[in-house]
């Protein structure tokens, strides 16, 4: 009996196509990180200091705590310099003595809107919804 010899037929992967549905998924991808990592951003423009106004004495209105940030992001309340961690003491300790009190952010026009922006909310989370943004 002789048996039929097969030959050993390697089966051949065809990549084009393959390498097209690959292509296709990846443009898929990118696509949608794209449009889902866009970031917007929001121009803001601080108040110019002016010379011919008379500035709003800020001490004259009652139940007020007023923070000022320099130039380079450094906290102030009159004229001392305060650090985050006690800012944020104080802060608590102000509002709870004042049931009527605010908290007051008033920046230096030429600060970064991001440091304004990271100062005030190191700001709201001690005080919340009673800190509040002085712009002229």
């Amino acid at each position: 009996m002789r048996f039929a010899q097969r030959e050993s037929i390697i089966p051949e992967i065809n990549l084009i196509p393959m390498l097209n549905v690959m292509m296709g998924i990846l443009a898929f991808f990118v696509m949608i990180t794209m449009t889902l990592s866009k970031q917007k951003s929001l121009e803001v423009q601080l108040p110019q200091e002016t010379g011919g106004q008379s500035e709003i004495q800020l001490s004259d209105l009652k139940n007020q705590f007023v923070v000022e940030l320099d130039e380079s992001g450094q906290a102030s309340q009159d004229k001392q310099p305060i650090p985050n961690q006690e800012l944020q003491t104080e802060i608590r300790q102000y509002l709870q003595e004042n049931a009527e009190g605010n908290v007051f952010l008033k920046p230096d026009p030429k600060l970064s809107y991001e440091k304004m922006m990271q100062k005030l909310d190191l700001m709201r989370a001690a005080g919340g919804e009673r800190v509040s943004l002085i712009i002229e």
